[in-house]
């Protein structure tokens, strides 16, 4: 089995800098178990955002991520871009099924988009803020960035009772770094969930699914995109919070 370097994303800012500053550790996938993945999966929310130039509402998926600590007032998490972005910028959005202020969606940092760029997949993410603090018995998962390739197996982290684990795909003719290539069971309004592996027994956020890629050679089999939390997207979310915490 392949290794990566990896960097780890942890609760609170001072933590996830010192994270950040360190050596990178070894990092192969290892799918949840069943009592993580019971423990976690109620930390993947349903974001529901209005699109204002077409009156549509569009459904996904998003993760809470462990970078607040429990006295914060808001939650940071992490969606699918084409999700939470229209064609005329962000739409308005809030966590689906969580009454009052608190569940509304008042900032964002949208993956930079490359015009020239030919892969949809390639900086398909974006950084939410919500208004208030969700519910404390939501878990909030750590982050872990992870290098080119890897192998093994992981796990696609929803709010439905399926804890299959989903094995990574090599792609020799269609590769792209920034991506996971995988076999979980996918549909649309699952954007946005997170694929999660175990990091000496604790469940981390490695990819963000966010679509899927048809083999036509293949009778049409069905892969699974996600992607890949890079070291570039880590050092955004250090930034934003950065930002975040100047009073």
């Amino acid at each position: 089995m392949r290794h990566t370097a990896s960097r780890l994303v942890g609760l609170g800012l001072a933590l996830l800098t010192a994270s950040a500053a360190q050596a990178a550790d070894r990092l192969s996938f290892m799918p949840l178990d069943p009592d993580s993945f019971d423990d976690n999966r109620n930390g993947v929310v349903r974001i529901l955002c209005e699109d204002s130039a077409n009156g549509r509402s569009y459904l996904s998926r998003a993760v809470l991520l462990a970078v607040t600590g429990e006295g914060a007032d808001h939650d940071v998490l992490l969606a699918a871009r084409h999700g939470v972005v229209g064609g005329d910028g962000p739409r308005t959005c809030h966590v689906h099924g969580h009454d009052g202020a608190a569940a509304r969606i008042i900032d964002m940092v949208i993956a930079p988009q490359d015009p020239r760029e030919d892969n949809e997949f390639g900086e398909d993410w974006a950084i939410l803020r919500t208004a208030g603090r969700l519910p404390d018995d939501i878990a909030r998962l750590p982050a872990a960035g992870s290098g080119p390739g890897g192998a093994g197996r992981l796990t696609m982290l929803n709010r439905v009772n399926d804890n299959r684990a989903c094995r990574v795909e090599e792609m020799e003719y269609w590769a792209d770094d920034r991506l996971i290539v995988h076999d979980c069971p996918a549909r649309p309004g699952l954007s946005g969930s997170p694929m999660v592996t175990l990091i000496k027994g604790v469940p981390h956020v490695v990819g963000l699914h966010v679509g899927q890629y048809i083999l036509l050679d293949e009778d049409g089999r069905r892969l699974g995109v996600a992607r890949r939390l890079s070291d570039s997207f880590l050092d955004t979310l250090i930034a934003y919070l950065e930002t975040d915490a100047v009073p």
